[in-house]
């Protein structure tokens, strides 16, 4: 299935199951084919209705060159495009990483549309990136691809096979684009300190983030923060092990809103 989101950009998703509606949105270089690959899809499809998204610049949907394609606004405008074709009022949102910002600044910009958000490896803060260290990356991403990065992945430990396929077949320069357009975003911790929506945030104990990460749980009204031992960032998505008995509670206690 696909939508054209407000600016032209064509975003392709797939529903599957059946259950209280919950929308899946992977990290950065990930594909909504990742959430099936980690097992979350055969977890969760017999008591949700997922919709799994492509994010734009990754899997079937639209990777514009452009840096300005990739401005948050646009990345949740998308999201809601989805639900909006899908005739869906409100749902339960769980974004790793990548996915995790957006559904933190869909929260502050469409609250109404939620009925929880689970954010894996994001937090609400201002991202500051160096900006010699983003041009780094962008120049590596235009002139190698996506080997070097993972290189620096398997350095840090195993791989999956599905998810170095999807590294390797993502659009280099929609990635490149992409790693240009945080640098002058915005947090929105202030938009979301009185939010109604209930917010569970989870963060590996190693995660360069953690502090980031533990500081938005503390400011967002009724957050809680769920830190999964021995996990760095990635393995906050990978750990299905560790992440779904914390989550399942939380579903079943708001996702039907």
């Amino acid at each position: 299935m696909q939508v054209t989101s407000g600016d032209g950009v064509r975003i392709v998703f797939e529903v599957v199951g059946s259950g209280p509606p919950l929308v899946l949105l992977h990290g950065f270089f990930g594909d909504r084919t990742t959430w099936r690959s980690a097992g979350y899809v055969d977890a969760l499809a017999g008591s949700h209705r997922l919709v799994l998204v492509d994010a734009r610049g990754h899997g079937g949907s639209d990777a514009p060159h452009d840096v300005d394609s990739y401005r948050i606004d646009r990345q949740v405008g998308d999201v809601v495009a989805v639900l909006d074709a899908l005739d869906i009022s409100r749902v339960a949102f769980w974004g790793a990483s990548m996915g995790g910002i957006i559904g933190l600044n869909l929260l502050a910009g469409h609250p109404e549309r939620l009925t929880a958000l689970i954010a894996g490896g994001a937090h609400g803060g201002r991202v500051a990136a160096a900006p010699a260290e983003v041009q780094q990356e962008v120049e590596l991403f235009r002139s190698r691809g996506t080997a070097p990065f993972i290189e620096m992945l398997e350095r840090q430990g195993p791989l999956p096979a599905w998810m170095r396929a999807a590294m390797q077949a993502a659009d280099p320069h929609a990635l490149a684009a992409l790693t240009a357009a945080p640098e002058a975003r915005d947090g929105v911790l202030e938009r979301l300190v009185q939010t109604a929506v209930p917010v569970l945030l989870l963060a590996g104990d190693r995660d360069p983030r953690l502090r980031s990460i533990q500081d938005t749980a503390a400011r967002i009204s009724g957050a809680t923060c769920a830190e999964l031992p021995g996990c760095g960032h990635f393995d906050t998505f990978l750990r299905l092990d560790l992440a779904l008995p914390v989550v399942r509670p939380f579903l079943a206690a708001y996702a039907a809103g």
